[in-house]
C-alpha cells in the first residue's frame, strides 16, 4: 500500500495526519490505513466447526487469522478465516476466535463493530481474543496494557473472553502509506516482521480444548 504526496502536501496535511497516530504507551498505531481484500479461507474437515474473524490496516493481522487457522485445522477442527468487514455470521459454529492489529490504542473499527452487532450471539459461544501489536515486539514489559485495549469491548458488549492471545506485529514500511510511513520513521519505530509464528500456533493449540473443540 502506497501514496505518492509532495513535500509541500505532506507539510500542508501531513503534520495534520501526525495526531492519526498514536503512541499512547502502547506503540505505534495508523489510524486511517484502509483494510486489505482478503479472501475468505475455508481450511479443515473435522466435526467441530470454528470461525477466525480479524480486522487489519496493513494485512498483518490477516496473517496471524490464517495461521491461527491452519492450526486449529491440523487439530482436526473445521475452520473458516474471515474478515469482520465481511460481516460474516457467527451463527452455527461450535467456537469463534477474533481479533484484531491495534489502530490508536484500539482494535480496528470493523472488529469492534462485528462483536457488538453479534454479542447475542456470542455470549453464548465460546470466544477466544488475540491481539497483534508492535508494542510487543520491542517492550514486552508492556504486555498487560496491550491486553488491555480489549477490556472496553468487554465492558460495552458483555462478550467475554475465554482466553486473549497477545502476538507482536509489524513494521513493513511497504505496507504503510507515505506520511505513516515517514512518522513511525520519525518515531523510531522498529522496521521488520515481528510475528512469532511458534508462539502463535502455541496459542492456538492451547485455546482449542478450552473452547471445547474437538478433531
Amino acid at each position: 500500500m502506497s501514496e505518492e504526496i509532495t513535500r509541500r502536501r505532506f507539510i500542508k496535511l501531513g503534520i495534520g495526519a501526525a495526531a492519526g497516530i498514536t503512541v499512547l504507551g502502547a506503540g505505534y498505531a495508523a489510524t486511517w490505513a484502509p483494510e486489505l481484500e482478503q479472501p475468505r479461507t475455508k481450511m479443515g474437515a473435522g466435526m467441530s466447526t470454528v470461525l477466525v474473524v480479524y480486522g487489519t490496516g496493513s494485512g498483518c493481522t490477516a496473517g496471524v487469522a490464517e495461521r491461527i487457522g491452519k492450526t486449529l485445522a491440523e487439530k482436526g477442527v473445521t475452520v473458516e478465516v474471515v474478515a469482520a468487514k465481511d460481516a460474516p455470521a457467527p451463527e452455527g459454529y461450535d467456537a469463534v476466535v477474533v481479533g484484531s492489529g491495534i489502530r490508536a490504542g484500539q482494535w480496528h473499527a470493523p472488529v469492534k463493530e462485528w462483536v457488538a452487532k453479534n454479542a447475542t450471539t456470542l455470549k453464548h459461544t465460546p470466544v477466544a481474543f488475540y491481539t497483534a501489536c508492535l508494542t510487543l515486539a520491542n517492550e514486552p514489559a508492556k504486555t498487560d496494557e496491550v491486553r488491555a485495549y480489549t477490556d472496553p469491548i468487554v465492558a460495552e458488549t458483555g462478550v467475554e473472553p475465554i482466553d486473549t492471545g497477545l502476538f507482536a506485529g509489524w513494521n513493513e514500511p511497504k505496507r504503510f502509506s507515505f506520511i505513516e510511513r515517514t512518522i513511525l520513521k520519525m518515531m523510531k519505530a522498529p522496521e521488520g516482521d515481528f510475528r512469532d509464528w511458534s508462539k502463535i500456533e502455541a496459542w492456538a493449540a492451547e485455546v482449542a480444548p478450552k473452547l471445547g473443540l474437538a478433531g
